[in-house]
């Protein structure tokens, strides 16, 4: 079977990302605030895009 290579610096930015985003979304109490509309759900799949490319794509310099 063989390892998997994930980032682990990649993986634990893209984390804190998806931390910061619900946070951003819990914050204040409008509810049709810009930032929980707009701001907070981009954060959130930007940091899916993150996690998932460090879980997909191989480490520069790992063995074939």
């Amino acid at each position: 079977m063989e390892h998997i290579q994930i980032s682990k610096n990649t993986l634990i930015i893209g984390l804190a990302l998806l931390i910061t985003g619900f946070v951003i979304m819990t914050l204040g109490t409008d509810t049709y605030s810009f930032w929980k509309i707009t701001v907070a759900p981009i954060v959130i799949v930007v940091a899916f895009v993150i996690i998932g490319c460090s879980i997909m794509c191989k480490k520069r310099g790992a063995d074939v």
